[in-house]
């Protein structure tokens, strides 16, 4: 909505609070996915105008971590999960699958609790076209455009901070037992509020480290936009307990502050789509 002044002007602060007010009354815990979808729908059309920021970018590198439970044989398993056993994400309903990746190593280790001498997948995967995703959460409000105009007038500016930590505390709240529902909360969001058919997922903060960025890609754009270079067996290990390389581990320049480095137990080799194992001591994606 344009103004003589400002490019867009947001919803008065009081009429953001009533909504969220309405919203945060409601018993969402045991209301099926397309209820919570219509309640989301009536909450954006009493807003009338709200916001949603699309990110054009192309990481150099996405990470994924998965349980070690059985072994991988074909590049299918560094996919998507099938619908038929896709649990309820934070960007996902039941049985609608997305791929989880983080933009850096660490991050997946810390989400999944992976503790030392615990064997996980790792999988990295080259981004080889630009993903086009919503972003969930904001960065720092911009206040003024490329031409040093002013964005928002007052009022709206103060309505934006509303409803961005608004959605961030819907969207990130920790999820455990008994609280499983907050899942639903939190997909509904990407579907309703944070989606179009041309976008390829969601970028969005880790709920352990929320300065860095988690992407849910949709599995047609994850398939077309990525591909898998490396995939190997890991341990979380001490640093003191480094079996090999232990020379070559220590000229790292961090040496002194890191507590854990990642070991390989088995890297896997990538042909015609088959994963074939092959033992290795190799230390590396250091924290």
């Amino acid at each position: 909505m344009t103004t003589d002044s400002y490019r867009w002007k947001m919803p008065h602060p009081s009429l953001v609070l009533e909504c969220i007010e309405k919203w945060r009354n409601l018993d969402l815990r045991k209301l099926p996915n397309d209820e919570i979808d219509n309640q989301l729908l009536d909450f954006l059309n009493n807003l009338v105008i709200y916001t949603v920021t699309t990110l054009n970018t192309t990481p150099f590198r996405l990470w994924r971590i998965r349980k070690f439970n059985y072994l991988f044989k074909n590049i299918e398993e560094c996919c998507e999960p099938p619908c038929a056993i896709t649990p309820p994400g934070r960007c996902n309903a039941k049985g609608s699958p997305v791929l989880y990746t983080s933009e850096d190593l660490e991050t997946p280790f810390e989400e999944l609790s992976v503790k030392p001498e615990e064997q996980v997948y790792v999988i990295k995967y080259d981004v080889v076209e630009e993903l086009n995703v919503k972003r969930i959460v904001p960065k720092a409000f911009i206040e003024k455009d490329n031409k040093n105009k002013p964005l928002y007038d007052p009022e709206s500016m103060i309505s934006y901070q509303i409803l961005r930590e608004f959605v961030r505390s819907e969207f990130l709240r920790p999820v455990g037992k008994g609280t499983e529902y907050l899942h639903k909360i939190s997909a509904s969001m990407c579907r309703v509020w944070f989606n179009n058919e041309k976008s390829d997922g969601w970028v969005y903060p880790s709920v352990q480290t929320p300065t860095k960025n988690n992407f849910a890609l949709k599995p047609e754009s994850a398939r077309k936009k990525l591909k898998i270079i490396d995939v190997r067996i890991v341990r979380l290990i001490p640093k003191e307990n480094v079996k090999n390389h232990i020379d070559k581990f220590k000229a790292h320049p961090f040496y002194n502050l890191i507590s854990m480095a990642i070991e390989t137990d088995f890297k896997g080799g990538i042909e015609n789509h088959n994963i074939s194992w092959l033992p290795s001591t190799e230390v590396g994606g250091i924290f």
